[in-house]
């Protein structure tokens, strides 16, 4: 319980700090608020392109290894002699 109440201060001072940056910058209350909320609007085309490229490789790092491990459990068949 205390690990949880600690991440969610932690979460709303880092959320103040942000917010305050953005007004520091000259930003309205509203623009600060939605530039925090939601990231993706403020970034760049490329920073886009590396973050779902990041995304997806790892996704597919995730299946590869799962289908590995999924083959090797799989005892190969004998045949008689």
């Amino acid at each position: 319980m205390k690990t949880v109440v600690v991440c969610i201060v932690i979460s709303m001072l880092l959320g103040s700090i942000a917010i305050s940056m953005n007004l520091l910058l000259g930003m309205s209350i509203h623009q600060a608020w939605f530039d925090i909320f939601n990231p993706f609007q403020v970034m760049e085309p490329i920073e886009l392109a590396v973050l779902f490229s990041l995304i997806s490789l790892w996704i597919f790092n995730t299946c590869l290894h799962l289908f590995r491990k999924k083959n090797q459990h799989k005892e190969p068949e004998q045949r008689p002699h």
